[in-house]
């Protein structure tokens, strides 16, 4: 009794248990990007090597066979302690000397066995469903290490990316035979949308959809069973002997066909999947005159054949501003790809909001926009792309035609896979303008930005006495369930019976929401369209030109909570 209530007092808890049917494994990975084949340019400020953690359905250790504890914490722990706490705003000697305060930082473990045998795999091809997940500001591949286990524990292979462009407090790269270890801080950039601030996150955005390109090259390879070296040890202070099972997922990972990879993220994460699915889908589109890409895929880069209408796409707690960056116009332009022709028209795309980002109603806006559905037919057109009488091409924003629901209004087919190849000619009927539906939009009522982090199951007492959240493993469940059901109606074999009704628009599911997309969506394509949202979202008071309203600073003020 005594101890229960110690253990009251605690601010830190501990992991609850995950809720799919499996046992939940993990490995990390680092891998020497000269290794890989290189998927596009190398950005600037690109790190060495690639780094990830791979969460995945396992075999779990019996009670006599060695269990070696998976810290949260990653090593050297008082020194990420230390940058972490200087990320938070701390001076450097006042977060040096509390490094050495908090102990039951360092004895936080994951509920995940390291290095443990892959489950096989129940599905009808014998290999597992693959995640990728991307990680916001001041996050790290561990920062989501509950949201990444428990749709492990569901039945899916999550690849969590460790980005190095400074969103971290801190990341250590490892030396490779060609390069010396080092460590990268991280970068503090405003949260107000000007110019340098846009050039600063896009510069980040490149760096994080190279990493992402290259990790999966380093998927295909492992599962091809091409030995690649990991710099990694995956040992602990009570075993120091190297474990080597990355060779395991050879031939288990469902990486060949193409669309059935997921790619989820959370704030700053989520915007680089929205971009990355973009980017890569509409690379053949793109010319000189629509700027700077954030990639320029390979035309034999893997990740160039595998997104597709049909990927999954789950954006969680989405940062609406790197989205409207000026030189993004181009992709602020374009809808995802799962409403290209013969595509699942959003059935496949799934935002998650807080209740604190749901209430800032800019960033809400901006949300809808880029989930939702376009407001003009943007059906695959036979046509070339125009150009001008000495056969140079016009700006995309000539793409558009007569908005007649008899006339086709699409965009030319960049000739990649927005249709099927068996799908017939679009008739006068198909290219009309679809409904504006099917994105799953919804948001937990008494959540926070933190909540889709560990941070909130870690420290549900200080997030309840100054945030008002609650329920913090309900509200991550409730993530997992609404993901999950998103992935069967994708056709993607995963655990668990069919769960439909987390996903209805009226599902009685207390404090889940469902958010209409129907309302203030902003119709921004064509030409000016980044000016037509700003204007629909007031940015211009935002920036100085008219005094802040109320919305404007608790917009501000999420914006500066971003960090976890």
């Amino acid at each position: 009794m005594a101890f229960s209530w110690l253990s009251s007092l605690n601010p830190i808890n501990s992991f609850p248990p995950y809720h799919g049917p499996y046992p939940v494994g993990t490995i990390d990975v680092e891998i020497p990007a000269s290794d890989l084949p290189s998927p596009c340019e190398v950005p600037e400020d690109a790190q060495s090597t690639i780094a990830f953690r791979i969460f995945y359905p396992c075999v779990a250790p019996k009670s006599h066979e060695h269990n070696r504890p998976v810290r949260w914490v990653p090593q050297p722990q008082r020194l990420t302690i230390a940058a972490l706490m200087k990320f938070l705003g701390l001076k450097d000697r006042t977060a040096s000397a509390l490094s050495y305060l908090p102990q039951q930082f360092y004895y936080i473990k994951l509920r995940a066995h390291r290095n443990a045998k892959l489950l096989d795999a129940p599905t009808s091809n014998g290999r597992w469903p693959v995640t990728v997940f991307s990680h916001g500001l001041a996050g790290s591949r561990n920062s989501y290490s509950y949201v990444c286990g428990d749709m492990a524990s569901n039945g899916t292979i999550v690849v969590a990316l460790d980005h190095r462009d400074g969103s971290s407090p801190v990341q250590y790269v490892r030396g490779t035979k060609d390069t010396q270890e080092k460590c990268i801080q991280a970068i503090k950039i405003s949260h107000e949308p000007k110019k340098e601030v846009y050039e600063a996150r896009d510069k980040q955005l490149r760096i994080r959809l190279w990493e992402i390109s290259v990790a999966f090259e380093a998927l295909m390879k492992i599962d091809q069973v091409v030995a690649v070296e990991n710099l990694d040890y995956n040992t602990g202070a009570d075993r120091k002997e190297r474990v080597e099972v990355l060779w395991q997922f050879g031939g288990k990972l469902d990486l060949q066909r193409a669309g059935k990879v997921s790619w989820c993220g959370h704030s700053f994460g989520a915007v680089t999947v929205a971009q990355l699915v973009k980017t890569i889908y509409y690379s053949g589109e793109r010319t000189a005159e629509d700027g700077k890409p954030l990639i320029s895929p390979d035309k034999d880069a893997a990740i160039l054949h595998q997104i597709t209408p049909e990927s999954p796409t789950l954006l969680l707690d989405m940062w609406g501003l790197p989205l409207q960056s000026p030189d993004q116009a181009f992709l602020w332009d374009r809808p995802l790809p799962s409403y290209a022709a013969g595509g699942p028209q959003g059935s496949n795309v799934l935002s998650i909001l807080s209740e604190g980002f749901f209430n800032w109603k800019a960033n809400l806006n901006v949300n809808k926009h880029i989930v939702a559905a376009p407001s003009r037919s943007w059906r695959d057109s036979p046509a070339h792309r125009p150009a001008n009488e000495n056969g140079k091409p016009l700006p995309a924003w000539t793409r558009l035609r007569d908005q007649s629901p008899g006339q086709d209004s699409g965009y030319a087919s960049h000739g990649s896979t927005s249709r099927s190849p068996s799908a017939s000619p679009a008739t006068s009927a198909d290219r009309a303008a679809p409904e504006r539906q099917s994105a799953h939009v919804f948001y937990v009522e008494h959540s926070q930005h933190f909540n889709q982090s560990d941070f909130g199951v870690l420290f549900p007492w200080v997030t309840r006495r100054f945030a008002k959240a609650e329920d913090p493993e309900r509200i991550l469940d409730l993530n997992v369930r609404a993901m999950m059901q998103v992935l069967r109606g994708s056709g993607i074999e995963v655990a668990g019976d069919n769960d439909q009704e987390v996903l209805k628009q009226e599902s009685g599911i207390h404090r889940w929401v469902s958010i209409p997309l129907e309302e203030e969506v902003v119709d921004a394509t064509g030409e000016g369209a980044i000016e037509a949202i700003d204007r629909k979202l007031s940015v211009s008071e935002i920036q100085g030109h008219a005094a802040p309203t109320d919305t404007t600073r608790e917009g501000q003020r999420e914006g500066d909570a971003l960090e976890m």
